[in-house]
């Protein structure tokens, strides 16, 4: 089987899992609110601090500050140019992340993070135009 069927296999895996869709319920609600989604944020980036240096870890990281920036000029009233399945997705994929028992649990070495990395690449890589959409107004921003 190829890498690409596994990652494929292992996402969709994600996505009809109860703990994706028991995620996306707490993102729904979350969204709703601005100490929600701002604790939230506090909590994945500790989480993605935690986990160690290098590649995967990294790789980790820099997706959990991608998604976390746009959540955090959202919760903060300066961003709202998404749309709301997007942004509970992206917030579904924070939820998701943060929490240790998924479908395969961070305590297990090595593959505990693969559902992890494998949605958050996904999430971010099917909301690559709502985040390039976010990338401009942020740099747009810092040159007014």
């Amino acid at each position: 089987m190829s890498s690409n069927n596994q990652t494929d296999n292992l996402i969709s895996r994600v996505l009809n899992s109860i703990f994706y869709k028991s995620s996306l319920g707490k993102a729904s609600r979350i969204s709703k609110n601005s100490k929600s989604l701002l604790a939230l944020l506090k909590n994945a980036l500790n989480k993605s601090k935690d986990l160690g240096v290098g590649g995967v870890f990294d790789s980790i990281r820099t997706k959990v500050v991608t998604i976390g920036s746009l959540v955090k000029a959202y919760a903060s009233g300066e961003y709202r140019d998404i749309e709301l399945k997007s942004l509970i997705i992206m917030i579904a994929s924070l939820v998701y992340f943060i929490s240790p028992i998924d479908l395969l649990p961070d305590f297990l070495p090595f593959l505990g993070y693969a559902d992890d990395i494998a949605l958050l690449t996904f999430v971010l890589q099917n909301m690559r135009e709502e985040v390039e959409k976010f990338e401009l107004w942020e740099m747009n921003k810092h040159v007014n």
